[in-house]
């Protein structure tokens, strides 16, 4: 049991490290941009970890795998938000690195108000390859995301 839970423990650490250095390497890049540094948000991370489980899952990267961005979002307190995905992968220094090459992703990268960064990756059963989410986004007070019925998503700009 001892062992079970060492290795499990382990495991979070890694991961929690991974999104550190992660955010680290995003961080870097924006603040070479002249922009602010992002920080890692756990609700954020959620989102972002859903979605790499999906895709591992099915074995296809898509946004919509485990739902629209926006409905996988709406629970989050977030002005502006934006995902990347990215299949196979070796590192998150590799995987931001071409995403700082592709237009779009690189606009999320550089997404001008972010405040907080959510990542995760899994790997797929039958080929063990990763796919990895990022998901940045404005964290907002609370009081000023009142959902309606009218108006699910407010203040919310989605970019993907």
């Amino acid at each position: 049991m001892k062992i079970i839970c060492f290795v499990l423990g382990l495991l979070v650490t890694t991961t929690l490290a991974q999104a550190e250095d992660a955010a680290a390497i995003v961080s870097q890049y924006r603040r070479a941009h002249g922009l602010s540094a992002v920080r890692t948000d756990a609700q954020l991370t959620a989102v972002a970890e859903r979605q790499a489980r999906a895709m591992a899952k099915s074995g296809v990267m898509d946004h919509n795998v485990a739902g629209a961005f926006a409905a996988r979002v709406a629970d989050v307190p977030v002005g502006s938000a934006g995902e990347n995905l990215a299949e196979g992968t070796k590192t998150w220094a590799e995987t931001i690195q071409r995403w700082e090459s592709s237009a779009g992703h690189n606009a999320n990268l550089l997404l001008p108000d972010a405040t907080h960064i959510g990542v995760a990756v899994a790997y797929s059963d039958q080929t063990h390859e990763a796919f990895r989410a990022m998901v940045i986004g404005r964290k907002v007070d609370k009081r000023l995301f009142q959902p309606t019925p009218f108006n699910p998503y407010p203040g919310v700009e989605m970019w993907w």
